[in-house]
C-alpha cells in the first residue's frame, strides 16, 4: 500500500476524532468500568486526549487531565479496540501521557480505577489513599463507585 500517512500514529485527538473515543470508552461506560462521559464532555477535553489512529480509525486513546495545585494528573479513558489489544498500545499510550505531563512540570500521575489494577501495577502506579488526591478531585470522587486510588510519580 503506498500513502502519505503513516499506517499507524499516535498523535494527539482533535474535534474530528469525537466519534472514535465514543466509540471506544461506551463499551466500557456501560460494563461499569468508566464513567460515562457526555460528546459534549468529550469535546470541551479534546485537547487532554491522545489518540491512536490506524489507516484513518481511532484504535486506542487516552486523556491527560492537570491538576496544576497539586503538581499531579489524572490518567483517564486509557481504551484500546478489543481487535488491537496485545500490542502494546496501552504502553504507548501511558508513555506518551508520561512524557506530556513531565513537559508540563506535574510531578505524579493519578488512576482512579474500578478494574484492571494489576495492569496499573504493572506500570509503576501504587496503592494511595484518597488524601493523595488534589482538592478538587477528591471532592468529587465518587464513593458508590469504590474507585481504587492509584498514583505514579514521575520523578
Amino acid at each position: 500500500m503506498i500513502t502519505q500517512h503513516r499506517y499507524e500514529q499516535l498523535r494527539p485527538a482533535e474535534l474530528a476524532d469525537i466519534g472514535g473515543p465514543l466509540e471506544l470508552l461506551e463499551p466500557l461506560e456501560r460494563r461499569g468500568m468508566l464513567v460515562p462521559r457526555s460528546r459534549e464532555r468529550l469535546e470541551h477535553e479534546i485537547d487532554d486526549y491522545l489518540a491512536i489512529e490506524r489507516d484513518g480509525m481511532i484504535i486506542g486513546c487516552a486523556a491527560l487531565h492537570r491538576f496544576d495545585d497539586a503538581e499531579m494528573g489524572e490518567l483517564a479513558c486509557v481504551a484500546v479496540h478489543d481487535d488491537y489489544r496485545g500490542g502494546a498500545r496501552g504502553e504507548l499510550l501511558l508513555a506518551e501521557i508520561e512524557r506530556r505531563a513531565r513537559r508540563l512540570g506535574l510531578s505524579a500521575l493519578f488512576a482512579l480505577t474500578t478494574h484492571t489494577t494489576h495492569w496499573f501495577f504493572e506500570h509503576g502506579f501504587r496503592l494511595a489513599d484518597l488524601e493523595a488526591l488534589p482538592p478538587l478531585r477528591r471532592d468529587t470522587y465518587n464513593h458508590a463507585r469504590k474507585s481504587k486510588v492509584l498514583v505514579k510519580p514521575l520523578g
